[in-house]
């Protein structure tokens, strides 16, 4: 450690340190903005998916989160200065400052410039916001400036219901119900009224947590513990582990989107029974030493067991950072230019990125061309950054020894 890493001495040089960091931080994100910015004025005749997906490549993160990087910064640079000045001055962290831009979204253009200087005001107080209460401030304001377009987006809003399912990472899953705020109030009014009712039984042992889920899935299903619904599992798990002698995590791929995780051997073959009225579907499936590379049938098209495959080979969206579910199964090098229908020139992509690929300056291609090399692509954006997608490695196998490599005289790379 230099003299420049060393730890402060007291609590409160420790807090002032922090607090001094913070607004170096935010300093930062501001610049980061100001740049982001510049690469959308640069890249004027892209479209907003491409340049998003370049500050997601260039940020670690997703092509979701880039494009909406790449929105909050032209929302601060060109509609928001009061807003971005508070954030490089440390008044307030990006996450605030995109909090606002949002919210800058829904107000008229005409009326940016008096919602921005608004903004600027409450910020310059000092007052200490959190994330919620500076999100319920902006939305006054918002709609001091324009109640006509508050109401709009609340009447967009309900237009735009919707269910989504996201699998957790201890067992459970997480569905969320997007509906009006009156019907919400109605279903828990309804499902807490009724789990009052239950727990007041006194054979009851259930929390009325417990009580209120174990509702919801009977009222949706229409029985008591589901038992009777068909369940079709993609498990890819070792012979070890499914025959009862290994323990090496198993890997669950959910059917309705979401992410896939690791379950316990012991879990996984205890799914293999869960619904035993009306059977459970299991798919085998294969993998040599170093990778996953057959099923039992394959397909001369992105459908059936093949696509099962690459669903199975890939988890999620083979962008980097991305994680987001499998939704189109596609071509690396395209079906037009020649490239054939296969596991090694096939990939699991998400909508969006797959629409992405089809952008001017955007090119994947594969890396290997044998079955049992890892399944590995090159991705480049048209600013010229690289990346690798390497699909995930099956349970029960190592990941390879990390091995320095000379690249150039003077110039050793440490690959995987």
């Amino acid at each position: 450690m230099t003299s420049s890493d060393a730890l402060p001495a007291t609590a409160g040089e420790c807090v002032a340190m922090l607090e001094e960091l913070e607004s170096i931080k935010a300093h930062l994100a501001a610049r980061q903005v100001r740049l982001t910015a510049h690469l959308d004025d640069l890249q004027a005749g892209a479209s907003d998916r491409s340049v998003g997906a370049q500050v997601a490549l260039a940020r670690h993160e997703s092509p979701h989160r880039g494009a909406r990087l790449r929105a909050m910064a032209c929302t601060l640079v060109d509609d928001l200065p009061h807003v971005l000045a508070a954030l490089d001055d440390g008044l307030i962290n990006e996450h605030r400052a995109e909090i606002l831009a949002t919210e800058a979204d829904h107000v008229h253009s005409a009326l940016r410039p008096a919602f921005d200087t608004a903004l600027g005001e409450l910020l310059a107080t000092g007052t200490p916001l959190g994330d919620r209460a500076l999100r319920l401030a902006a939305q006054r304001i918002a709609i001091r400036l324009d109640d006509h377009a508050a109401a709009r987006r609340r009447e967009r809003a309900h237009r735009n219901r919707h269910l989504t399912y996201q699998r957790r990472e201890d067992g459970t899953a997480q569905i969320t119900a997007v509906i009006s705020d009156v019907q919400a109030a109605a279903v828990m009014q309804s499902l807490h009224q009724r789990a009052t009712q239950l727990k007041a039984q006194p054979d009851e042992d259930r929390s009325h947590a417990q009580i209120v889920a174990d509702l919801f899935v009977a009222r949706l299903t229409g029985q008591i513990t589901a038992t009777h619904t068909p369940i079709a599992l993609n498990i890819v798990i070792s012979a070890e582990a499914l025959l009862g002698d290994g323990d090496e995590p198993a890997e669950v791929v959910p059917m309705y989107g979401g992410a896939g995780g690791p379950i316990p051997a012991s879990v996984a073959r205890n799914l293999l029974a869960c619904a035993p009225e009306m059977g459970t579907r299991v798919r085998r499936l294969f993998a040599d030493t170093d990778q996953l590379v057959a099923m039992e049938s394959t397909s001369r098209t992105f459908d059936g067991l093949l696509r099962q495959f690459i669903t199975l080979r890939d988890r999620t969206c083979r962008t980097p950072w991305c994680n987001a579910p499998i939704r189109h199964h596609d071509h690396i090098t395209p079906d037009h230019a020649g490239g054939p229908t296969s596991t090694l020139n096939g990939q699991g992509l998400c909508a969006a990125c797959n629409q992405l690929k089809e952008e001017p300056g955007w090119h994947h291609r594969v890396l290997h061309h044998y079955d049992l090399d890892p399944h590995d692509v090159e991705i480049t954006s048209p600013a010229g950054q690289t990346t690798h997608s390497r699909a995930p490695d099956p349970p029960g196998l190592l990941p390879p020894e990390p091995t320095w490599v000379l690249e150039s005289p003077g110039h050793w790379v440490l690959t995987a």
